[in-house]
């Protein structure tokens, strides 16, 4: 039942957006779009949602040379919080994403270079202000415009 749920809102979004919506089947289902430099990219296992993963980013973002980040864990009833020590990551954090890490796991890097990735999980969207709300606050922050148009929520 989730999986055309999900499946509805991704391509809502691409229609409305006039993006175009790749999906991938590689160890689970993974809807992505390209808007200029930056891709977002939702992989999720249909078998089991609280493995998804929600990543936007630049499209010149390199793994291998991260600089910065920074990693906040949901919390969680019964499960301990992770500690990262500061002797071992530098941390880096846009201060308006703070509301996310009360909802998701979040995790902000970013390269020597300057472009920015942002995961966020689990991502599990209900309706296509989930989406919204949590896409846009990132791209409002990061790059200074929404990923996704404002006017559809009317």
């Amino acid at each position: 039942m989730e999986l055309p749920r999900i499946d509805n809102l991704w391509k809502f979004l691409g229609i409305k957006n006039n993006l175009k919506v790749n999906t991938f089947l590689e160890n689970g289902i993974k809807y992505h779009f390209v808007e200029g430099s930056q891709e977002l990219i939702h992989h999720f296992n249909p078998k089991f949602l609280q493995q998804s993963t929600l990543c936007i980013r630049e499209r010149k973002f390199q793994n291998h040379l991260v600089s910065n980040n920074f990693t906040a864990q949901k919390q969680r009833f019964g499960v301990k919080k992770k500690h990262y020590s500061p002797a071992t990551s530098v941390i880096f954090f846009p201060t308006a994403l703070l509301p996310l890490q009360y909802s998701f796991d979040l995790k902000i890097e970013k390269d020597q270079m300057g472009h920015f990735q942002v995961l966020i999980s689990p991502f599990n969207p209900k309706s296509v202000y989930d989406i919204l709300n949590s896409v846009n606050l990132i791209h409002r922050t990061l790059w200074g415009k929404n990923f996704f148009a404002e006017g559809i929520r009317n």
